[in-house]
């Protein structure tokens, strides 16, 4: 048995300011007291603030979101995959010191992602949720994360043979020019072949997510029943009602678009380009209040392993920016705890007597500034503890 003793709590959709005494047995929560209750023959922690498990839900495990040299990086995409799962372990023990105990992989074409997966599985470590290989138009953006597709037939062939991702990954739009404030090219697929995909995923059961930005690839994923979009610039409030209409999601990975405005010249960013990202910011910005407004589902997301976005730090700064865009304190928790897990159709996200024991213990509440919550005294997942004082992982029972 583990009891958890907290000053203040999330629920997992509303924010508690007393005291809460929770009890663990195995991998579930059995009891939650208001106020401090003793519990003879369990381990104790006693902590500032407690919260179901952080969720990054964009994420490529393989990639060092710490270099920032470009040339570095280029050269590491030849490293091999000896060097990918070791860059991969890494992170994933950063995101769990960051209070992260589930984390959505959105694709790599070595398959780095399932490999993770396996390793994690009854470890404290995060639970890695694995796109494996996302799919892209023969010649267009994404090369390192997805295979290539001619057609529909091709594509919906190619979704059949995803038996083992946990999610469906399409490339449907490219790149943005930063200048122009604009997405780069058309979008990679029409809705017909959309559609294929979207029929072949839901026939597998497996939820389909689009890295997808500019309206009219944005307004082609609504259409085929896309579950997520990733990214999502240039959004517009026709397009959020429909998305709060049909269930769609949006992860706004806020930061590495911020990181490049703020870090030009380390990416070969002029004047015009630093003008065009405050545009899309402030855009964006303004999209995230009336996505919140509006009803429109929001997970948290950072694609962490971009350049400058490191892995546990990044969800956090995301986090951050949603804060500063005026969401409410509880709006932005959920966005990283219950909303990912109820759109991906998994248990948790809750505390509560009867769910799964999936938490994450700091210092602080976040009330006093989501700093707080950027390091984990402890987290608790599938019946594993962590602790960040050193003390080994074992199993709560």
């Amino acid at each position: 048995m583990l009891t958890i003793h907290a000053d203040a709590w999330f629920d997992g959709s509303e924010l508690h300011h007393r005291p809460v005494t929770v009890l663990v047995d195995g991998a579930v929560i059995t009891a939650v007291h208001d106020g401090r209750v003793a519990v003879p023959l369990s381990e104790t922690l006693h902590v500032g603030f407690l919260s179901p498990g952080l969720v990054e839900s964009h994420a490529h495990l393989f990639l060092d979101g710490h270099e920032q040299d470009t040339a570095k990086r280029q050269a590491y995409m030849e490293a091999g995959r000896d060097a990918f799962l070791a860059t991969g372990r890494k992170n994933l023990e950063r995101l769990r010191a960051s209070g992260i105990t589930l984390v959505r992989d959105c694709g790599d074409k070595w398959g780095i992602n399932h490999a993770l997966r396996a390793e994690a599985v009854g470890t404290a470590l995060p639970v890695v949720r694995s796109a494996g290989v996302a799919l892209r138009r023969k010649g267009r953006y994404g090369s390192f994360m997805a295979e290539e597709v001619t057609d529909a037939a091709t594509a919906a062939a190619a979704v059949r043979t995803r038996t083992g991702s946990d999610d469906v990954k399409i490339v449907l739009t490219g790149i943005i020019d930063f200048a122009a404030a604009a997405v780069k090219g058309g979008p990679q697929f029409n809705l017909d072949e959309l559609n294929a995909i979207a029929a072949a995923a839901k026939q597998l059961g497996k939820p389909t997510v689009a890295h997808c930005s500019g309206r009219e690839g944005i307004d082609l994923a609504v259409q085929a029943g896309i579950g997520s979009i990733e990214h999502g610039f240039f959004l517009d409030a026709g397009l959020l009602d429909r998305m709060a209409e049909r269930g769609t999601a949006w992860t706004p990975t806020w930061i590495p678009v911020a990181w490049v405005r703020d870090n030009p010249a380390s990416c070969g960013v002029g004047a015009d380009g630093v003008a065009g990202l405050g545009r899309i910011l402030d855009q964006h910005r303004a999209n995230l209040q009336e996505a919140h407004r509006r009803g429109t589902i929001i997970l948290a997301g950072s694609d962490a392993g971009s350049l400058g976005v490191r892995h546990g730090d990044g969800l956090h700064d995301d986090l951050a920016a949603y804060a500063d865009a005026g969401l409410p304190i509880a709006a932005v928790l959920t966005a990283a705890t219950s909303a990912p897990r109820r759109a991906l159709g998994l248990a948790g996200g809750r505390i509560a007597c009867g769910e799964p024991a999936d938490l994450a213990c700091f210092t602080a509440s976040p009330v006093t500034g989501l700093s707080h919550l950027r390091r984990a005294v402890a987290t608790v997942i599938g019946g594993q503890v962590w602790r960040a004082d050193g003390m080994t992982a074992r199993t709560a029972a």
